[in-house]
C-alpha cells in the first residue's frame, strides 16, 4: 500500500567545474517532478542527499565541483487509497485536506534521538493490520517498507486453537490472557465464562502462548529479511525502535531481551512535547502527536467578530412539543466470555523437550530497556537474525517455514 523509492538526479557542470547555486539545486529538484509509478500517486519528497564529484556534501552551495547529485527518497501510496482518502475528507465531509502524511515517517522524526538517525537505525511499527519498518542513515531516511502483516494476524491465529472461538473472542484472548511467556507451567489453564454464565471453556496458557509466540517471531523474522534484502542490514548500528499494539503483548521485549539485539522501545522525544504533560497519555498517542508535529501550517480557519455582534444575536426556539422517542431496533448479541487464569503457585519450567525454543544463555539482565553493547561483536541486525532464525527452525521445523497470511 506505501512504499519508497529511490530517484536519482544530477548535473553536468563541465570539465572546468562551477560553483554551486541555489539555481542548481532547484534544477535537481525539478528533476523529481518527472518521477512516475504505475498505480501509484507520490506522497512526498525527503530532503535530498547531496555529492559533489562523488562525495557526500550537506550543503552544497558554494563548493565547486564538475557534477552535482541529489538523492531523494520518494513516499509513495496506491492511488485508490489517496482518492478514498480525499473523497472521504473534502466530499464526504467537507473538510479542507492540507496534505497527506506518512505515518511512519512522522513517527520515527518524532520518536528517533538525533544520535539514531545519524548512526543508523530501524523505526517498527507493528500494528493490527501492517507493520511499518522506516530506516535511518545519517539523519535521513533511506528506506520505508510496509508489510501486510500485523495483530490480526494473530488473533486470527488463536480461532484456530483446539477449543473453536470466534475472532471477537480471540482478540479478547490476545489481549486480556496472550503473552509470548513460553516458560509457563504445562498445567496452567484459562477458563472462558460466557457473559450469562451458561458456558466455559478452557485453554491451555502454554499452548495460547506459542500460538502468540509464533506469529509474532515470524513477524520479525519478515522485519529482519526484508531489511537483509534491501541491502541495510549493515546500515543499523543503533538497532531497532519499536512501537504498536503488539509490542504491546506481554513479554514481547523480555523475548528480544533474549534474543540480544540493540533495541529500545519507542517513545516521544522531548523537544516534541512540553513539560507536564503525563507520560502515559503520551505513549499511548504517539502517532496522533508525531503527526501533529509534521504540521507546517494552520489548519483551521476562523472569523474575527466583535462581541457586540455576537450578544445581538437570538437564540433559536425549540418546540415544547416533546418529539417522540425513536425505537432503535434491538441487535442480536454475541455471545461474549470473560477469562480468568488457573495456575498452579508458582510458574514451573517445561521439560527440556517442550522447552523455549531459544537457545538461551544463563546471564542476569539489566532492566534498563535499552542495553549499551559492551564490547565489538556481531550487529545488532546480525544479533537478531541469529536468534530470530533458531527460534523460527525450533518451533516450526527446520524445513517449514509456517503459514503466510
Amino acid at each position: 500500500s506505501m512504499r519508497s523509492e529511490r530517484y536519482d538526479s544530477f548535473i553536468d557542470l563541465g570539465e572546468e567545474g562551477s560553483v554551486v547555486t541555489p539555481e542548481h539545486l532547484l534544477t535537481l529538484k525539478d528533476q523529481v517532478s518527472d518521477a512516475s509509478y504505475p498505480g501509484m500517486t507520490i506522497l512526498s519528497v525527503t530532503e535530498p542527499r547531496y555529492r559533489c564529484d562523488g562525495k557526500r556534501e550537506p550543503n552544497p552551495r558554494g563548493v565547486r565541483c564538475r557534477r552535482l547529485e541529489a538523492q531523494y527518497l520518494l513516499i509513495v501510496a496506491r492511488q485508490n487509497i489517496i482518492v478514498n482518502v480525499r473523497e472521504t475528507i473534502e466530499d464526504r465531509l467537507r473538510l479542507r485536506l492540507l496534505g497527506i502524511l506518512p505515518t511512519p515517517i512522522a513517527e520515527a522524526a518524532a520518536t528517533m534521538t538525533m544520535e539514531e538517525m545519524a548512526l543508523g537505525c530501524a523505526y517498527v511499527n507493528i500494528g493490527g493490520g501492517t507493520t511499518s519498518i522506516a530506516i535511518y542513515q545519517e539523519r535521513f531516511p533511506v528506506a520505508l517498507f510496509v508489510l501486510p502483516l500485523g495483530g490480526n494476524n494473530v488473533t486470527r491465529d488463536l480461532t484456530q486453537l483446539s477449543v473453536p472461538l470466534l475472532e471477537s473472542d480471540a482478540e479478547n484472548l490476545k489481549i486480556n490472557q496472550g503473552s509470548m511467556n513460553l516458560s509457563v507451567s504445562r498445567t496452567e489453564e484459562i477458563i472462558a465464562t460466557s457473559a450469562d454464565g451458561s458456558s466455559t471453556k478452557h485453554f491451555s496458557q502454554l499452548e495460547v502462548n506459542r500460538y502468540i509466540s509464533a506469529r509474532i517471531l515470524e513477524i520479525l523474522n519478515n522485519v529482519v529479511s526484508i531489511i537483509h534484502e534491501a541491502g541495510c542490514g549493515e546500515s543499523i548500528p543503533k538497532g531497532f525502535v519499536f512501537a504498536g499494539g503488539v509490542t504491546k503483548t506481554n513479554y514481547f521485549f523480555e523475548t528480544l531481551r533474549k534474543l540480544s539485539p540493540e533495541y529500545r522501545k519507542a517513545s516521544l522525544r522531548r523537544d516534541i512535547y512540553e513539560e507536564g504533560v503525563d507520560n502515559n497519555l503520551l505513549a499511548n498517542y504517539i502517532t496522533e502527536v508525531a503527526l501533529v508535529a509534521q504540521a507546517s501550517e494552520p489548519g483551521v480557519t476562523y472569523e474575527l467578530r466583535p462581541l457586540e455582534s455576537l450578544l445581538q444575536e437570538q437564540p433559536t426556539t425549540r418546540s415544547s412539543e416533546p418529539a417522540e422517542p425513536v425505537v432503535q431496533p434491538k441487535e442480536e448479541e454475541e455471545e461474549s466470555y470473560t477469562y480468568t487464569t488457573i495456575s498452579e503457585a508458582q510458574h514451573l519450567p517445561l521439560d527440556d523437550d517442550e522447552d523455549d525454543f531459544f537457545d538461551y544463555r544463563e546471564e542476569s539482565y539489566r532492566h534498563e530497556e535499552k542495553r549499551e553493547p559492551k564490547e565489538k561483536g556481531p550487529s545488532a541486525f546480525e544479533r537478531l537474525k541469529s536468534g530470530l532464525s533458531k527460534g523460527i527452525s525450533s518451533l516450526f521445523g527446520e524445513s517449514d517455514g509456517g503459514d503466510d497470511y
